[in-house]
């Protein structure tokens, strides 16, 4: 996970008083986020866009701005620095990615303040109009969320602090921008009414942020300009591109790759415009109150901002209040503490939540809207656990004991694995997620109606579970296809076949794969192989000449046998070798050891 360093004085200034390092860092831990040190960092001012950038100071100055992408020969100017508390990002709580969330959940726990923290959202007079066309599949980024903030004059911490916790939240709730990104603006600089709307990426240019009087076209940034060479995949399937422009046609950024630089954030700059588009609505909206509510902390002042979509009007952001049932006794038992409900009450407060009691057992609890990890009664428990503390939980013995065993897919895999060892085979781990190229089309073959298609994979890389195990092994002997021959690898994993009869729709199976690479390999070794391995499980199976896309004509054979017994094994075609970077000869098999599920 990314580590974030976190200013040891600035976090003291907000909680309002000063604590050693040794409280803050074990009030830290104590609400679950993972410190790795803390050490004395120096900060560097960008030459282009002014924004601070820190490193330790043990390491060399950088030469590159990490949010504008500056890029220079000199190293930055070094400005100041300070003591620090590094600490790992908890992906599932974006509200600790920076200083004014970290300090506010510390003055709960630190019995500093109690209850949900209270937010003043003003109403505002900027409005933001949606082109419909953002909606279309060849110009896809139809969310938008946007808010005005009133900031006390932003300095060197105040203005790292923002631009940082918009990395963070482009990488803990953004997806590394693909779901959503974020903009923040100098309002003095952007006359209202905004626009959001669509461009030709050929024609239409502007200024990015750190290049200021250098005019690019939207398709020259992304070749050229280090944030769009970085993000040019998030556009590469639309025809047209989201901009934001206002009332002046001045361009406030091109989401999701960079902002303007004539917009850009200052020393003293008090007025902030912020914008979040993508394309999942959630996302959207949790950045969007993630992020004022953190400047909230800071001293922000908030106004919403009206959003006109073709189909309604919304004003963003909405900081009211959610709320969750939960049951006083399942809490209880759930984490094995005994409190009193008072006790249980105040706990609950502790956590920066509001709880009412409803009618016998069951409380109503109220979280702030940034909380995005609370989804159900068991989230709260968390909360009651960090708040009562995990050391004060006495630890006791389950009231029934067993002792594990291996299950059997895991038993009969060790003795194939010890088999193959010994037959002087080197074993290799790859993926059960692949693509659709990889698993079938590198290997001339169709999906089928066995395939496990993922609907909303994280990547295209993962969009199918793999229903054999060619794959991993041709891609190992890719990798190492300059180191000397023969070269023998096996590979010992589950598959995953659609099967409309069982309870999941899906069936998993247990597979041993192995391959031999070099001028000898033949269908002859892999077939002395195989029996060996039958022999050694007191498995039999008959062989039948076999036609698969995969290997070679009259080279391949399957095998069937009693209990399920399956496998398949043979000369791979050479337009597969082919399609892997291969030069030699690969003989490959595949069996089926067992069902999992």
């Amino acid at each position: 996970m990314p580590v974030v360093a976190i200013s040891a004085r600035r976090l003291n200034e907000l909680l309002g008083r000063e604590y050693d390092m040794a409280e803050l860092v074990d009030a830290l831990e104590q609400l679950g986020t993972d410190v790795e040190d803390t050490a004395e960092q120096a900060l560097y001012r960008c030459p282009a866009c002014q924004a601070p950038n820190d490193k330790p100071m043990d390491e060399e100055p950088p030469k590159r701005c990490d949010f504008c992408g500056h890029a220079q020969e000199d190293p930055f100017e070094r400005f100041a620095s300070e003591t620090v508390i590094r600490l790992d990002l908890l992906a599932a709580r974006p509200d600790l990615f920076d200083v004014g969330g970290l300090s506010r959940a510390l003055k709960g726990y630190l019995h500093l303040q109690a209850g949900l923290p209270e937010f003043t959202v003003q109403d505002g007079a900027i409005r933001v109009e949606v082109d419909p066309d953002l909606s279309n599949e060849e110009s896809y980024r139809p969310f938008i969320a946007c808010a005005a903030v009133t900031m006390p004059p932003l300095d060197h911490n105040s203005l790292r602090e923002i631009m940082r916790l918009q990395e963070n939240l482009h990488w803990g709730i953004g997806r590394d921008r693909k779901l959503a990104s974020i903009g923040v603006y100098d309002l003095a600089a952007v006359q209202p009414p905004i626009r959001y709307t669509l461009i030709d990426p050929q024609t239409f240019g502007f200024c990015p942020l750190g290049m200021p009087g250098v005019q690019m076209t939207a398709a020259r940034i992304l070749q050229e300009h280090p944030k769009g060479i970085a993000y040019a995949n998030l556009m590469q399937p639309y025809q047209r591109y989201p901009i934001l422009l206002d009332a002046q046609s001045r361009v406030l950024s091109m989401p999701p790759i960079i902002n303007s630089d004539e917009t850009k954030c200052r020393l003293g700059t008090r007025r902030l415009f912020i914008d979040v588009t993508g394309i999942s609505r959630d996302a959207v909206i949790n950045s969007l109150n993630t992020l004022t509510s953190a400047l909230a902390e800071l001293g922000g002042q908030i106004e919403n901002v009206e959003m006109h979509y073709p189909d309604r009007v919304q004003r963003t952001p909405d900081l009211t209040p959610r709320s969750i049932q939960i049951r006083y006794s399942e809490a209880l038992k759930w984490l094995g503490i005994d409190c009193s409900p008072e006790e249980f009450v105040q706990t609950i407060r502790k956590m920066r939540l509001n709880v009412e009691h409803q009618q016998g057992d069951q409380y109503q609890v109220f979280y702030p809207p940034f909380r995005t990890d609370i989804r159900h009664e068991v989230d709260i428990f968390e909360d009651l656990a960090i708040g009562y503390g995990f050391g004060a939980i006495e630890p006791r013995l389950v009231p029934t004991m067993t002792i594990a065993q291996e299950r059997p897919e895991e038993r009969l895999s060790n003795l194939v694995r010890d088999a193959m060892i010994g037959l002087g085979f080197t074993e290799i781990m790859s993926l059960l997620l692949q693509s659709e190229e990889r698993q079938f089309a590198k290997f001339r073959m169709q999906t089928d109606e066995r395939t496990v298609i993922i609907s909303n994979p994280k990547t295209i890389e993962q969009k199918t579970a793999r229903t054999h195990m060619m794959t991993g092994i041709l891609e190992t002997l890719q990798k190492n296809r300059r180191k000397a021959v023969p070269q023998r690898l096996f590979e010992l994993g589950n598959v995953i076949h659609v099967d409309p009869d069982a309870e999941t729709g899906t069936r998993e199976y247990r597979h041993l794969a192995f391959a031999i690479i070099g001028p000898e390999a033949g269908y002859a070794e892999s077939r002395k192989i195989l029996d060996a391995v039958m022999r050694e499980i007191n498995r039999r199976g008959t062989y039948a000449p076999d036609d698969h896309p995969a290997f070679c004509e009259g080279r391949c054979a399957q095998v069937n046998g009693p209990d399920g017994l399956w496998a398949r094994l043979g000369e791979f075609h050479p337009q597969v070798l082919n399609n892997f970077g291969l030069s030699y000869p690969v003989v490959f098999a595949e069996m089926r050891l067992t069902n999992v599920i």
